[in-house]
């Protein structure tokens, strides 16, 4: 087991929303949660490309009832988002924590720890990413395989396997995109989100090593992360 060496207090998270239905797979960027002192501020991304889009399916409708009206900034939000996780008091928070490769007597405030968790629930579609925007000292972070899923029973990986980023063009939405290969062959995506930072981080030569760090989810939703390592800036 790899844990986090070198956590990384964010300023920015994105909040992310993929929709339940089969149909559509996308992970579109909605929101994004700036740090203020102790707290943090909710931004709708409303005019975006992304935000029109999921605004279209009605399943987004419950929004509102999650983080609050759309069309506003929303102050003092950390509270909503940090119920979404278990307590630091909880008899089994360090387990909890090296779930997500954090060690357990690590220092960090609950907006990294937002950070490094996702704050995901199994029944909203709703997620929180960093973005490790501007960061410039070695840091270390986990890496969800998306698309895992479709490719895995072409491409079966084991713990430890080394992986890579191959910058690529998805066709489908006529955009970017990143595709990770392990054993020569595509695993998946680096999720859209994060797909700016890793192009950076490509062009920097800064990626050391990426590997398969852990594998869970069902015999239908089977899932895959990696333990990416990140050079600081030269």
């Amino acid at each position: 087991m790899r844990f986090i060496d070198h956590m990384i207090e964010p300023t920015k998270l994105l909040l992310v929303w993929q929709p339940s239905d089969e149909r559509y797979r996308t992970r579109y960027t909605v929101a994004e949660i700036n740090r203020v002192g102790d707290d943090s501020t909710l931004t709708y991304l409303v005019n975006t490309p992304d935000f029109i889009e999921a605004n279209k399916l009605r399943e987004f409708n419950f929004l509102d009832s999650l983080f609050g009206e759309r069309t506003n900034t929303r102050e003092n939000a950390l509270d909503t988002f940090m119920s979404r996780l278990p307590p630091r008091t909880r008899g089994d928070f360090s387990e909890y924590l090296e779930n997500f490769r954090i060690k357990p007597d690590a220092t960090f405030s609950d907006f990294a720890l937002l950070a490094y968790t996702g704050a995901k629930l199994p029944t909203d579609g709703f997620s929180v990413i960093n973005p490790f925007e501007d960061v410039e000292k070695e840091y270390e972070f986990l890496l969800e395989i998306t698309g895992f899923r479709y490719n895995q029973q072409n491409n079966p990986i084991e713990i430890g396997a080394e992986a890579s980023f191959l910058p690529s063009f998805y066709e489908e939405r006529a955009e970017d995109a990143i595709t990770i290969i392990i054993n020569e062959q595509k695993a998946g995506y680096v999720t859209r989100a994060l797909i700016p930072t890793v192009q950076q981080l490509i062009k920097q030569n800064r990626i050391k090593s990426a590997y398969v760090e852990k594998m869970n989810g069902s015999r239908d939703r089977p899932a895959a992360y990696l333990y990416v390592s990140v050079a600081a800036m030269k």
